[in-house]
Protein backbone atom coordinates (compact mmCIF):
# COMPACT_ATOMS: atom_id res chain seq x y z
CA UNK A 1 0.00 0.00 0.00
CA UNK A 2 2.79 2.37 0.86
CA UNK A 3 4.49 1.49 -2.42
CA UNK A 4 1.32 2.39 -4.33
CA UNK A 5 1.05 5.74 -2.52
CA UNK A 6 4.67 6.42 -3.35
CA UNK A 7 4.00 5.73 -7.07
CA UNK A 8 0.99 8.06 -6.99
CA UNK A 9 3.10 10.80 -5.39
CA UNK A 10 5.79 10.39 -8.05
CA UNK A 11 3.17 10.55 -10.81
CA UNK A 12 1.52 13.69 -9.40
CA UNK A 13 4.92 15.38 -8.99
CA UNK A 14 5.74 14.56 -12.60
CA UNK A 15 2.49 16.07 -13.82
CA UNK A 16 3.13 19.23 -11.82
CA UNK A 17 6.63 19.55 -13.35
CA UNK A 18 5.26 19.08 -16.88
CA UNK A 19 2.54 21.74 -16.32
CA UNK A 20 5.07 24.17 -14.88
CA UNK A 21 7.39 23.52 -17.81
CA UNK A 22 4.58 24.19 -20.30
CA UNK A 23 3.70 27.48 -18.57
CA UNK A 24 7.30 28.65 -18.70
CA UNK A 25 7.50 27.66 -22.36
CA UNK A 26 4.34 29.61 -23.21
CA UNK A 27 5.41 32.71 -21.29
CA UNK A 28 8.80 32.50 -23.00
CA UNK A 29 7.13 32.59 -26.41
CA UNK A 30 5.07 35.68 -25.52
CA UNK A 31 7.93 37.76 -24.10
CA UNK A 32 9.99 39.70 -26.64
CA UNK A 33 13.70 40.19 -26.10
CA UNK A 34 14.81 43.68 -25.15
CA UNK A 35 16.78 45.30 -27.96
CA UNK A 36 19.73 47.06 -26.38
CA UNK A 37 21.88 47.76 -29.43
CA UNK A 38 19.27 49.15 -31.85
CA UNK A 39 20.81 52.08 -33.82
CA UNK A 40 19.41 55.56 -33.08
CA UNK A 41 18.14 57.25 -36.26
CA UNK A 42 18.46 61.03 -36.31
CA UNK A 43 17.56 63.63 -38.93
CA UNK A 44 20.35 64.71 -41.24
CA UNK A 45 22.06 67.91 -40.16
CA UNK A 46 20.88 70.78 -42.34
CA UNK A 47 23.64 72.90 -43.77
CA UNK A 48 23.52 76.69 -43.43
CA UNK A 49 24.72 78.82 -46.34
CA UNK A 50 25.26 82.53 -46.99
CA UNK A 51 25.66 83.93 -50.53
CA UNK A 52 29.03 85.40 -51.49
CA UNK A 53 28.48 86.05 -55.19
CA UNK A 54 25.59 86.64 -57.60
CA UNK A 55 26.75 86.74 -61.20
CA UNK A 56 24.82 87.55 -64.38
CA UNK A 57 25.91 88.39 -67.90
CA UNK A 58 26.18 92.12 -67.15
CA UNK A 59 26.33 92.38 -63.35
CA UNK A 60 28.38 90.70 -60.63
CA UNK A 61 27.66 91.33 -56.95
CA UNK A 62 30.10 90.21 -54.25
CA UNK A 63 29.21 90.02 -50.56
CA UNK A 64 31.78 90.09 -47.77
CA UNK A 65 31.15 89.22 -44.12
CA UNK A 66 32.73 89.95 -40.76
CA UNK A 67 35.04 87.13 -39.80
CA UNK A 68 33.28 83.89 -38.78
CA UNK A 69 29.84 85.48 -38.92
CA UNK A 70 26.77 86.12 -41.05
CA UNK A 71 27.11 89.91 -40.67
CA UNK A 72 27.55 91.65 -44.05
CA UNK A 73 30.52 94.01 -44.01
CA UNK A 74 30.60 94.97 -47.71
CA UNK A 75 28.59 94.61 -50.90
CA UNK A 76 30.40 95.42 -54.15
CA UNK A 77 28.80 95.51 -57.59
CA UNK A 78 30.50 95.55 -60.97
CA UNK A 79 28.20 98.50 -61.79
CA UNK A 80 30.29 100.70 -59.47
CA UNK A 81 27.79 100.56 -56.60
CA UNK A 82 29.00 99.45 -53.16
CA UNK A 83 28.01 99.54 -49.49
CA UNK A 84 30.11 99.27 -46.34
CA UNK A 85 28.45 98.48 -43.02
CA UNK A 86 29.74 98.96 -39.48
CA UNK A 87 28.33 97.28 -36.36
CA UNK A 88 28.20 97.97 -32.65
CA UNK A 89 27.31 95.11 -30.28
CA UNK A 90 26.37 92.91 -33.25
CA UNK A 91 23.80 95.47 -34.48
CA UNK A 92 24.06 97.68 -37.60
CA UNK A 93 25.34 101.13 -36.68
CA UNK A 94 26.33 102.86 -39.94
CA UNK A 95 26.06 102.17 -43.63
CA UNK A 96 27.96 104.13 -46.25
CA UNK A 97 26.96 103.86 -49.91
CA UNK A 98 29.43 104.49 -52.75
CA UNK A 99 29.24 105.05 -56.47
CA UNK A 100 32.52 104.53 -58.33
CA UNK A 101 34.38 104.69 -54.99
CA UNK A 102 32.84 108.04 -54.01
CA UNK A 103 30.48 108.12 -50.98
CA UNK A 104 27.06 109.58 -51.77
CA UNK A 105 24.76 108.45 -48.94
CA UNK A 106 25.07 107.48 -45.27
CA UNK A 107 22.61 105.68 -42.99
CA UNK A 108 22.69 105.53 -39.19
CA UNK A 109 20.80 102.95 -37.11
CA UNK A 110 19.84 103.56 -33.48
CA UNK A 111 17.85 101.23 -31.26
CA UNK A 112 15.00 103.02 -29.45
CA UNK A 113 13.33 100.00 -27.76
CA UNK A 114 13.79 96.26 -27.46
CA UNK A 115 12.63 95.80 -31.05
CA UNK A 116 12.26 99.22 -32.72
CA UNK A 117 14.89 101.34 -34.44
CA UNK A 118 15.35 104.84 -35.76
CA UNK A 119 17.16 105.19 -39.08
CA UNK A 120 18.60 108.60 -40.01
CA UNK A 121 19.48 109.30 -43.65
CA UNK A 122 22.04 111.71 -45.10
CA UNK A 123 23.26 112.69 -48.54
CA UNK A 124 27.04 112.88 -48.64
CA UNK A 125 28.90 115.63 -50.47
CA UNK A 126 32.61 115.18 -49.91
CA UNK A 127 33.04 115.30 -46.14
CA UNK A 128 29.67 116.98 -45.57
CA UNK A 129 26.56 114.98 -44.58
CA UNK A 130 23.23 116.64 -45.46
CA UNK A 131 20.20 115.24 -43.58
CA UNK A 132 17.37 114.05 -45.80
CA UNK A 133 14.99 112.36 -43.35
CA UNK A 134 14.48 109.61 -40.83
CA UNK A 135 12.50 106.41 -40.35
CA UNK A 136 10.97 104.73 -37.32
CA UNK A 137 11.03 100.99 -37.89
CA UNK A 138 8.59 99.02 -35.73
CA UNK A 139 9.28 95.30 -35.40
CA UNK A 140 7.53 92.37 -33.76
CA UNK A 141 9.15 90.03 -31.19
CA UNK A 142 10.57 87.98 -34.08
CA UNK A 143 12.43 91.12 -35.28
CA UNK A 144 10.23 91.27 -38.39
CA UNK A 145 9.43 94.73 -39.69
CA UNK A 146 5.76 95.57 -39.15
CA UNK A 147 5.63 99.28 -40.04
CA UNK A 148 7.65 102.21 -41.32
CA UNK A 149 6.89 105.74 -40.21
CA UNK A 150 8.91 108.27 -42.14
CA UNK A 151 9.56 111.97 -42.22
CA UNK A 152 11.77 113.90 -44.56
CA UNK A 153 11.90 116.37 -47.41
CA UNK A 154 15.36 115.88 -48.87
CA UNK A 155 15.69 115.35 -52.63
CA UNK A 156 16.60 111.67 -52.22
CA UNK A 157 13.89 110.78 -49.67
CA UNK A 158 11.63 108.13 -51.27
CA UNK A 159 9.67 106.74 -48.33
CA UNK A 160 6.00 106.66 -47.46
CA UNK A 161 4.42 105.19 -44.35
CA UNK A 162 3.67 101.51 -44.67
CA UNK A 163 2.62 98.40 -42.76
CA UNK A 164 3.93 94.91 -43.46
CA UNK A 165 2.05 91.59 -43.23
CA UNK A 166 3.44 88.06 -43.11
CA UNK A 167 2.37 84.61 -44.24
CA UNK A 168 2.16 81.69 -41.75
CA UNK A 169 5.59 80.61 -43.03
CA UNK A 170 7.06 83.96 -41.93
CA UNK A 171 7.50 85.59 -45.35
CA UNK A 172 6.40 89.12 -46.28
CA UNK A 173 3.07 88.70 -48.06
CA UNK A 174 1.70 92.27 -48.37
CA UNK A 175 2.85 95.85 -47.90
CA UNK A 176 0.12 98.43 -47.29
CA UNK A 177 1.17 101.98 -48.16
CA UNK A 178 -0.44 105.00 -46.51
CA UNK A 179 -0.81 107.94 -48.82
CA UNK A 180 -2.93 111.04 -48.13
CA UNK A 181 -5.10 109.28 -45.53
CA UNK A 182 -5.93 106.47 -47.98
CA UNK A 183 -4.54 103.01 -47.27
CA UNK A 184 -3.70 100.98 -50.35
CA UNK A 185 -2.01 97.59 -50.65
CA UNK A 186 -0.17 97.84 -53.92
CA UNK A 187 2.57 95.29 -53.16
CA UNK A 188 2.03 91.53 -52.88
CA UNK A 189 4.48 88.63 -52.87
CA UNK A 190 4.31 84.87 -53.28
CA UNK A 191 7.02 82.39 -52.29
CA UNK A 192 8.35 78.89 -52.84
CA UNK A 193 9.02 76.41 -50.02
CA UNK A 194 12.80 76.18 -50.41
CA UNK A 195 15.61 77.82 -48.43
CA UNK A 196 15.78 81.57 -49.05
CA UNK A 197 18.98 82.84 -50.67
CA UNK A 198 19.59 85.40 -47.90
CA UNK A 199 17.71 83.72 -45.01
CA UNK A 200 20.83 83.17 -42.86
CA UNK A 201 22.18 86.73 -43.08
CA UNK A 202 21.82 88.59 -39.79
CA UNK A 203 19.75 91.82 -39.89
CA UNK A 204 19.13 91.29 -43.61
CA UNK A 205 15.68 92.92 -43.57
CA UNK A 206 17.05 96.13 -42.06
CA UNK A 207 20.01 96.31 -44.40
CA UNK A 208 18.07 95.48 -47.57
CA UNK A 209 15.87 98.55 -47.11
CA UNK A 210 18.91 100.55 -48.21
CA UNK A 211 21.03 98.10 -50.20
CA UNK A 212 19.83 99.22 -53.63
CA UNK A 213 19.26 95.83 -55.30
CA UNK A 214 15.50 95.26 -55.28
CA UNK A 215 15.72 91.48 -55.69
CA UNK A 216 17.64 91.09 -52.41
CA UNK A 217 15.06 89.40 -50.18
CA UNK A 218 15.39 88.62 -46.47
CA UNK A 219 12.49 86.16 -46.36
CA UNK A 220 12.74 82.57 -45.10
CA UNK A 221 11.75 81.29 -48.54
CA UNK A 222 12.27 82.72 -52.03
CA UNK A 223 9.91 85.13 -53.73
CA UNK A 224 8.25 83.68 -56.80
CA UNK A 225 6.25 86.77 -57.76
CA UNK A 226 6.06 90.51 -57.08
CA UNK A 227 3.02 92.60 -58.01
CA UNK A 228 2.52 96.34 -57.56
CA UNK A 229 -0.94 97.63 -58.46
CA UNK A 230 0.36 101.22 -58.48
CA UNK A 231 3.22 100.34 -60.87
CA UNK A 232 2.13 97.31 -62.90
CA UNK A 233 5.10 97.60 -65.25
CA UNK A 234 7.29 96.54 -62.30
CA UNK A 235 5.42 93.24 -61.84
CA UNK A 236 7.70 90.23 -62.19
CA UNK A 237 8.15 86.53 -61.53
CA UNK A 238 11.23 84.81 -60.15
CA UNK A 239 12.34 81.40 -61.40
CA UNK A 240 14.90 79.22 -59.61
CA UNK A 241 17.11 76.20 -60.00
CA UNK A 242 18.12 74.57 -56.71
CA UNK A 243 21.18 72.77 -55.39
CA UNK A 244 21.18 69.52 -53.40
CA UNK A 245 20.55 71.45 -50.15
CA UNK A 246 17.45 73.22 -51.53
CA UNK A 247 19.11 76.63 -51.89
CA UNK A 248 18.76 78.42 -55.24
CA UNK A 249 21.84 78.03 -57.40
CA UNK A 250 20.30 80.12 -60.17
CA UNK A 251 17.79 82.98 -60.16
CA UNK A 252 15.99 84.39 -63.18
CA UNK A 253 14.05 87.68 -62.98
CA UNK A 254 11.50 87.64 -65.78
CA UNK A 255 10.83 91.39 -65.88
CA UNK A 256 14.48 92.35 -66.47
CA UNK A 257 15.38 89.03 -68.14
CA UNK A 258 18.41 88.70 -65.87
CA UNK A 259 19.74 85.33 -64.74
CA UNK A 260 22.14 85.12 -61.79
CA UNK A 261 24.31 82.19 -60.80
CA UNK A 262 24.71 82.08 -57.03
CA UNK A 263 27.78 81.02 -55.04
CA UNK A 264 27.54 80.25 -51.31
CA UNK A 265 29.77 79.89 -48.27
CA UNK A 266 28.81 77.29 -45.67
CA UNK A 267 28.49 78.54 -42.11
CA UNK A 268 30.33 76.29 -39.65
Amino acid sequence: MSTLKFKYAITIAGIILVIASCKKSKSGKEEKPVETDKPVITDAVKKLFIPIKLESENLTINLKYSENSALISEINGSDGYSVKINYENQLPFKGLKYKNNLPFKSIYFRKISNTDLKVTLFDVDGKVEIPTGSLILTRNPKDQLTSIQGSGNGPSYPYKESTWSYSPAGNVSDITVKDSHIDTTPIRYTHDEKNGIFKNIQHAQLLFLEIGYSFFCADINNRTSYSNTDKPLENTDFIYQYNADDYPKQLTITQSKQTFKITYLELK
